[in-house]
């Protein structure tokens, strides 16, 4: 698994951009949209459809700006740092399944292994935070033990 951290990242780091420039997209076709309505006979149907659309945008920006923070996250993690213990940008290999820690976004494959990218602040990242090689948690009433932590 040497270089597997930083292909997982490159990973992280390519959905997230694609996430972003969506947004972006929508973002700017939303806006076009409201911008070009043309006002109809009944203006407070228009108004009202303007606000809604108004909310949609703002919905979008929300969402854009979690992702910059995300990505921005991620770009943080030092590939080349060998932990001990679970924590931020950790990779942690348990009886099962492989352990990601940075945003989560649940299962993805690389190199035709499955890793499970969870976030530190989930349910199941705050069980293993903290914790050593071949120390064990529980999760939803089942048990894992941890073999290696990268």
């Amino acid at each position: 698994m040497g270089n597997i951290k930083e292909s997982i990242c490159d990973e992280l780091i390519f959905i997230q951009k694609q996430k972003i420039k969506s947004l972006e997209l929508l973002i700017i076709s939303t806006t076009e949209s409201r911008d070009t309505a043309h006002k109809s006979s009944a203006g407070d149907k228009h108004e009202t459809s303007r606000a809604k659309i108004q909310t949609e945008i703002n919905n979008y920006s929300r969402q854009l700006d979690l992702a910059y923070k995300k990505l921005h996250l991620i770009e943080q993690v030092d590939n080349s740092k060998k932990h001990n213990v679970a924590t931020q940008g950790s990779l942690i290999t348990t009886d099962k399944g492989i352990f990601f820690i940075s945003i989560g976004i649940g299962k993805l494959e690389i190199e035709s292994n499955n890793y499970f990218i969870i976030s530190l602040l989930s349910p199941i990242g705050s069980a293993m935070k903290g914790l050593s090689k071949n120390e064990t948690f529980s999760f939803r009433g089942i048990k894992y033990s941890i073999k290696n932590i990268e």
